[in-house]
């Protein structure tokens, strides 16, 4: 029974890290974010329906009929990956009915990750922002 027991924390130990690991890698494989691009895509892009901070509350947003995502959440969130939300903007949709578009033709990978990073940056309440 000890025994049984020493295996499984060590498969629930080794599992965790493999998936921190790998949460960690993806969600930093496009190097140094670009803050001021990423403002600039997103004020394009995005905040029509996602808001200023990227928190759902944009002026399109009541007009919607599914509410946009809180994009700051979304990135927070522990144990989702960045690809997910990468993928989400270039692909479009992601359970939102068909009216989330996709950005695949106007944006790259890069752009979505400065986009993202930016809403990271934005929301932190006691940094100050380094848009350079």
């Amino acid at each position: 029974m000890k025994k049984t027991l020493t295996y499984l924390i060590g498969l629930v130990f080794f599992s965790a890290a493999a998936f921190f690991g790998a949460k960690t890698y993806t969600d930093n494989m496009h190097g140094k974010p670009n803050l001021v691009s990423g403002k600039s895509l997103y004020d394009t892009n995005c905040s029509i329906c996602h808001g200023t901070r990227g928190l759902g509350d944009g002026v399109a947003a009541s007009s919607l009929a599914v509410s946009p995502d809180n994009i700051y959440e979304e990135i927070i969130n522990p144990l989702g990956f960045k690809y997910e939300l990468i993928n989400s903007v270039l692909e479009g949709d992601n359970g939102q009915e068909g009216s989330m578009p996709a950005f695949n033709t106007i944006l790259t990978e890069k752009d979505v990750n400065d986009i993202l990073e930016y809403i990271r940056d934005t929301n932190q309440p006691t940094q100050k922002h380094d848009l350079s």
